[in-house]
């Protein structure tokens, strides 16, 4: 029985070395790490098969009591076994995949054994069979706890069981019963442990494999925060010139040997040289509307087809189309002839966008699904600010949609030191305001009030139905717990308020006739609130 362990290591070991070797070629990296992507599920079964076959393959023969070791199974008598490294195939497959993939390579390894013969013929095509489903059943009942399997103890574990079902439905299905017996002694504990430790070292490789792929990520969306932040500056050049200079950019900083641009079928601007070998990256504004295209050129695509390049690439081109709106947007204000009012709508600190972009690189490596949820947000906020821009009023909810991704940007960058609370009565979303009124409080409301507090702060941003008068109205309301105003200060306030509230009161005024639209509550060391009526 020892040597046979020995053995049975010695085969689980080759199939560990084999899969090590797979595991440095990103083109088989695409058969053994199945994410979800059904373009690459094929990809996964086939490998896991042959997989799976191959440990039948390379297997010990077993007969009469004894068995021979060879190098290649190619058939077995009717009364002979294989004690076999099958087992390892069929449950990293269900792991990995669920139960469907397990299923599938469980199948196609139950019946490849089946075809080579042997008197537990039957049990071991049922054994990968059920191995896969038991296998992928883990799989689904560990997936709320974890993001993904990838625990080498719970795989040693799995992988034991499922040895233990397979020297169950031996002894249940083998004829004869005897025989069956005296197998099971013999490979019953061999095949169990190696089969196990085989299942875990493969996992301990699959985290290694899944760790570098996630290095590689973060080193791409890293880069494509560099890159963002050198092109933001450039799309306030004129077009041509600005597309020029984003066009070298790219070209230094992707190690492409060529970029063109192109707009409207026609190529506009020229850096380096063409090859066979192309990545395209579209440049967008709201509704898909097509502005231009970058061509990037590589000496050879094998070189950068990684998925997190592309990946890298094309949330690339999404923060270019968003700076592109942005500037664009700008442009667009101060060609208003209401430049006062009109540039409200269009706006944005870029300080903000670059603090922002700071925060995301620092989350970068550090937590970096913060760093995902910031680039939505940032998405969200970058979006809401180019389609309010252009309208005279907008539903309620697109400004709290605006506000709710501000706040969520302004506390990633500053933690505990804000928090927030919005409170709405639903049914009232759908009337209409001047857009950019709530955000300009609540920025207002951070700046002066809890920045200035020297502890932390809260903001409440309040939309409720209540009676005005003989009315029901809406009334919003946006209150810290900040500094407050000194005595005077509301005066001062008054007299002296900046280009966005003076802005929001002209417009206020305008729709609702109200000549003081704004009321302002505030208390010096508690607080200031300020709210307004809508009809």
């Amino acid at each position: 029985m020892l040597q046979l362990s020995v053995d049975m290591l010695e085969r689980v070991g080759f199939l560990i070395a084999l899969a090590f070797v797979f595991s440095r070629s990103r083109w088989m990296r695409s058969y053994m790490n199945y994410q979800g992507d059904k373009s690459y599920q094929w990809r996964f079964l086939v490998f896991f098969s042959a997989y799976a076959m191959l440990g039948t393959y390379s297997g010990v023969s077993v007969s009469n009591y004894t068995y021979q070791p060879a190098p290649w199974i190619g058939e077995v008598t009717p009364t002979a076994a294989i004690a076999n490294s099958r087992t390892v195939g069929v449950v990293i497959a269900g792991l990995l995949g669920g139960v469907k993939s397990g299923l599938v390579v469980g199948t196609v390894a139950g019946l490849h054994r089946y075809s080579l013969g042997g008197f537990v013929a039957v049990a071991c095509m049922v054994a990968p069979i059920l191995q896969g489903i038991l296998a992928g059943l883990c799989r689904n009942a560990l997936k709320r706890r974890f993001r993904k399997f990838s625990s080498m103890q719970l795989a040693f574990v799995v992988g034991f069981f499922a040895e233990l079902l397979q020297m169950a439905l031996i002894l249940m299905l083998a004829k004869p019963w005897d025989e069956a017996v005296e197998l099971v002694s013999l490979i019953g504990f061999p095949q169990v442990f190696a089969n196990s430790v085989g299942v875990a070292l493969y996992f301990v490789l699959y985290n290694s494999m899944v760790r570098e792929e996630e290095r590689i990520g973060m080193e791409h969306a890293h880069k494509a925060l560099q890159i963002a932040d050198m092109t933001m500056p450039l799309w306030r050049l004129e077009f041509d010139q600005a597309v020029r200079e984003i066009a070298k950019v790219l070209n230094e900083e992707t190690k492409a040997v060529g970029v063109f641009f192109s707009k409207n079928g026609s190529e506009w601007i020229a850096e380096g040289r063409k090859t066979g070998f192309w990545i395209d990256m579209n440049i967008e504004i709201q509704n898909k509307k097509p502005i231009g295209q970058f061509r990037l050129f590589f000496e050879r695509l094998d070189q950068d087809d990684h998925p997190s390049r592309r990946r890298m690439l094309a949330s690339l081109a999404g923060l270019l189309s968003q700076q592109y709106a942005f500037v664009e947007t700008q442009r667009q204000a101060q060609l208003l002839a209401d430049a006062e009012i009109r540039s409200l709508q269009a706006q944005m600190n870029p300080h903000f966008l670059f603090n922002v972009l700071n925060t995301v690189k620092s989350f970068i490596r550090t937590k970096p699904e913060e760093a995902r949820q910031m680039v939505m947000h940032l998405s969200r906020f970058l979006r809401k600010n180019m389609s309010n821009g252009n309208q005279r009023l907008v539903p309620i909810r697109d400004e709290i949609e605006l506000v709710m991704s501000y706040l969520n940007l302004i506390k990633a960058r500053l933690g505990d030191q804000l928090d927030f609370f919005i409170d709405i009565d639903e049914h009232v979303l759908d009337r209409q305001i001047p857009p950019f009124t709530i955000q300009p409080l609540v920025e207002n409301a951070i700046v002066h009030g809890i920045a200035n507090a020297g502890r932390p702060g809260v903001i409440q941003v309040r939309v409720k139905e209540e009676q005005n008068g003989e009315e029901l109205q809406t009334r919003i309301s946006v209150e810290d717990d900040g500094v407050g105003l000194k005595a005077g200060g509301l005066k001062r306030q008054e007299e002296h308020a900046g280009m966005a509230l003076r802005n929001i009161e002209q417009r206020l005024s305008y729709h609702y006739g109200n000549e003081r639209p704004l009321e302002i509550d505030s208390k010096p060391g508690e607080g200031t609130k300020i709210s307004f009526w809508v009809r």
